[in-house]
């Protein structure tokens, strides 16, 4: 089974589960400026719902970018974390890569079959837009 996270979009974070190459259930969140809060219960809600265990999982596919810095980092962290506790593969799609959830989750598919184990690492495609703390003078 591959568990799929995509928090490259500011508004929303996808969950996606496929097993036997079919997606079997999905979650889409509106979760702006709480994706950390968000992801992981509903990574659990998701496993629980249908009866399964994080255990279950073979690989992790994260969405690595281009989006909102932080946004991506949560969804990263997960998945690389999930995967090291689970010692299973990891793998990331850069969101240029696919048009829709469903080009994802057949990118995804492809990736899994194909990848070796390592870490994903956020991409961006500009510098990080970090603002300086004002005065109060």
């Amino acid at each position: 089974m591959i568990l799929v996270i995509n928090t490259a979009d500011l508004e929303k974070v996808f969950i996606g589960l496929i097993k036997n190459n079919k997606l079997i259930d999905r979650v889409v969140l509106s979760a702006k400026f709480r994706q950390s809060e968000k992801l992981l219960p509903a990574i659990d809600r998701i496993m629980k719902r249908l009866g399964l265990k994080i255990g279950n999982l073979k690989a992790i596919v994260v969405v690595d970018g281009p989006g909102p810095f932080t946004a991506l980092r949560v969804g990263i962290s997960v998945g690389n974390t999930l995967a090291w506790a689970l010692n299973i593969p990891v793998f990331g799609i850069h969101k240029d890569e696919f048009v829709n959830q469903k080009d994802l989750i057949s990118l995804a598919k492809v990736k899994a079959k194909k990848g070796t184990k390592g870490l994903v690492t956020p991409f961006y495609n500009q510098e990080p837009n970090i603002t300086k703390k004002k005065s109060l003078l």
